[in-house]
C-alpha cells in the first residue's frame, strides 16, 4: 500500500519538475530577440523597474523577518 502512495507522489512530483524548463536562461534568450524586449528597454528610461525591484526585494525581506521573529516568540512564549 505504501510502495503505491510513494510511487504515486514520486510520479506526481516529476511531472511537475517535468513542466519547468531545462534552463531558465533559454527563456530569456528567446526573449531578447523579441519586439517586448526592445519596448522594454524603452520603459524601463522612464520606469526604474530594477530600482523598484530591489526595493520591492527589501521591504519583502523586511516582513519576512518580522513574520519569522514573531513566530519565534509565540513558540518560545513571549507573546500571544
Amino acid at each position: 500500500m505504501f510502495d503505491v502512495l510513494s510511487d504515486a507522489l514520486v510520479d506526481l512530483a516529476v511531472s511537475v519538475i517535468e513542466l519547468f524548463p531545462a534552463s531558465p536562461f533559454t527563456i530569456l534568450d528567446e526573449l531578447s530577440s523579441s519586439e517586448v524586449y526592445e519596448w522594454l528597454r524603452m520603459v524601463n528610461w522612464f520606469v526604474p523597474i530594477g530600482t523598484f525591484v530591489g526595493i520591492l526585494e527589501a521591504w519583502l525581506t523586511c516582513v519576512a523577518v518580522y513574520y519569522a521573529y514573531q513566530i519565534v516568540l509565540r513558540w518560545i512564549k513571549v507573546i500571544e
